[in-house]
């Protein structure tokens, strides 16, 4: 099922461990994973990310963890000799500079590496403990990907039909213009010589020459099967957004071809038609994983 680049999961563990897991995602055209995790747990990064890797292929993931259990499991220390080293070092500035008031515990909690936790648990308890929160932050995430991604789909296919009904009017209009060519031309050799002299096979050579050199039939047909293409991966439960957007690129290439090969005004008007439904798809693709 197509799934939209953007939505947010939150998950969370049992209160006895208290992992609270968010994550938000937005387009992005390669997998960009941020990871914010408390500083005594940061060697579980790497396997959060390849945790996620396995379920996300594409967009910017950004991956909050906290970490509140219902009973610590952990101690908590100072670094006595880091604490007396800062209020030195304080001491020394206060006296330097002339500030007044006194260095509070306060001033002091705020410095880094004051405190330091020592875990009671080995690492792979806390991996075993994090996993059902951020299993579950990813489900949720998904299920609002998957009914973005619903939304998406429905609009390309409309555009889609759109783009094959304009290009019904091109395929009917091809061979109305060619007659209208060759009447106007015919028309306007009339006016320059005399009918009775009129080299018919030579009028008849220059329609010829015209049509072949106007002739949009196998750039239809190419639309018209990528098309069919790009609608046979609505259903793939896979990422499909690169392929979209490759198959978007092939029809502009053949759309912009019918604009270059064909001066009939009707054909012009459904080629802006069509380039601007277009447009619109590959904005949509853009924000398909």
């Amino acid at each position: 099922m197509a799934k939209s680049m953007t939505g947010y999961g939150r998950g969370k563990s049992s209160q006895e461990f208290g992992w609270e897991v968010e994550i938000k995602t937005v387009n992005h055209r390669f997998l960009d994973i941020y990871i914010r995790l408390p500083k005594p747990w940061l060697f579980l990064e790497e396997k959060i990310r390849s945790f996620i890797k396995e379920r996300i292929s594409r967009g910017r993931v950004d991956v909050y963890i906290n970490y509140c259990p219902e009973n610590f499991v952990g101690e908590i220390k100072t670094d006595d000799k880091t604490i007396e080293a800062f209020y030195c070092k304080l001491l020394e500035i206060k006296e330097k500079v002339g500030f007044e008031g006194p260095i509070t515990l306060q001033l002091l909690s705020l410095l880094p590496d004051i405190f330091k936790v020592e875990k009671n648990v080995n690492d792979e308890e806390l991996w075993v403990s994090l996993k059902p929160a951020l299993n579950e932050a990813v489900m949720n995430l998904d299920k609002m990907r998957e009914e973005e991604g619903k939304v998406l789909i429905a609009d390309i296919e409309k555009r889609l039909d759109k783009i094959t009904q304009k290009l019904d009017v091109i395929k009917s209009r091809r061979e109305i213009s060619l007659l209208e060519y060759k009447n106007r031309l015919e028309k306007r050799i009339s006016e320059l010589v005399d009918k009775n002299i009129l080299d018919k096979e030579r009028l008849e050579m220059e329609v010829a020459y015209f049509a072949e050199r106007s002739d949009i039939n196998e750039e239809i047909v190419r639309m018209e099967s990528h098309i069919i293409q790009f609608k046979s991966l609505f259903g793939l439960n896979e990422p499909i957004g690169k392929k979209m957007d490759f198959i978007a690129q092939e029809l502009f290439r053949e759309v912009n071809t019918i604009a270059s090969k064909s001066a009939d005004y009707e054909i012009s008007k459904q080629v802006i038609d069509i380039k601007s439904e277009l447009e619109k798809i590959r904005e949509q693709v853009q924000n398909l994983e």
